[in-house]
């Protein structure tokens, strides 16, 4: 019973911080301390995390931050969609969530591009190198998930109750993308989970968000605070098989199972309330024919100097 617990608690946990994640395979528990990686992360010609790392004694308090960057990919699994960086501070029983708009503008190589189009030109290591630089921080951890899994979680937890701001109609054939929701408080399934998470504009011009990019990422947060605040239930425990059965074939990421054991207990002792939501400041500017979203260098140091530490 204690594993299948924190096997859900960790699942619906990490589903919710990406809209969905988790860990890949069920291994035995270490009882004489838990593992957690260091500083030093390397990757090989696979881009498969080699890192070193160190056991801390479970009664050990630790003093530091953890850093998580979770993507969620798009149905043809070559750009990010959502893209946040999860700060967790055990002593201080805070986490913090950074959400990075995609179009956000990058260069690398010498040429500029989004920020989304990474993942598919180097994978979670090239993203993982410009969040880096962007925040200043070091990324300890990664989870990636396809919105198959999103789709299928959201289900399996009996939907989410969102009162829809505004309506929803868009209409991509390309990108086999098709939102159709009406305005008010609804129960959204899977699907239209996926509508309200990834809507942005309308087909017709004045059509969506003012905001445009922004708008979906406050939609995205407002998401992910009612899903921990209408799933935090002990009768969701009985899910827990399905949950880790749909994050194993839907995610990929360097979270080890000993590591997990040390977060959950963490988590045990956190307040819903204590879950802080900032996006990347910044302005969105058209350029070549196309719009990129310009980080703001000045505001983002300050967020993160005052918050994630």
């Amino acid at each position: 019973m204690k594993i299948r617990k924190i096997v859900f608690w960790t699942s619906l946990i990490f589903s919710i911080l990406l809209f969905a994640q988790g860990i890949y395979t069920l291994k035995s528990f270490e009882p004489e301390g838990m593992r957690f990686y260091s500083e030093e992360m390397q990757y090989n010609a696979e881009n498969t995390p080699i890192t070193k790392v160190e056991y801390i004694p479970k009664a050990t308090t630790i003093n530091r931050s953890f850093n998580m960057l979770v993507l969620g990919l798009d149905d043809e699994e070559l750009r990010s969609d959502v893209i946040a960086l999860i700060n967790f501070n055990p002593a201080k029983k805070k986490i913090n969530i950074l959400s990075i708009a995609r179009d956000t503008r990058v260069k690398t190589n010498g040429k500029y591009g989004k920020i989304n189009a990474l993942i598919s030109k180097g994978g979670e290591e090239l993203v993982i190198s410009e969040v880096e630089k962007i925040t200043g921080l070091k990324i300890d951890y990664y989870v990636t998930l396809n919105f198959k899994g999103f789709r299928e979680i959201v289900d399996v937890m009996g939907g989410v109750e969102i009162d829809v701001p505004i309506d929803m109609k868009y209409d991509d054939p390309v990108q086999n993308l098709h939102i159709h929701l009406n305005k008010g408080k609804q129960i959204l399934d899977g699907e239209k989970a996926e509508q309200f998470v990834r809507y942005r504009k309308g087909n017709r011009k004045g059509e969506g968000y003012e905001d445009g990019d922004l708008g979906r990422i406050e939609a995205q947060q407002l998401f992910f605070k009612e899903f921990i605040k209408q799933k935090f239930k002990a009768k969701y425990i009985l899910k827990a098989g399905s949950i880790f059965s749909i994050l194993n074939e839907n995610m990929k990421t360097n979270i080890k199972i000993s590591d997990i054991d040390f977060f959950v207990r963490q988590f045990n002792n956190m307040k819903i309330d204590e879950i802080n939501t900032f996006t990347l400041p910044g302005k969105s500017i058209y350029k070549n024919g196309i719009w990129y979203y310009i980080y703001n260098e000045k505001k983002t140091n300050e967020i993160i100097e005052n918050n994630f530490n």
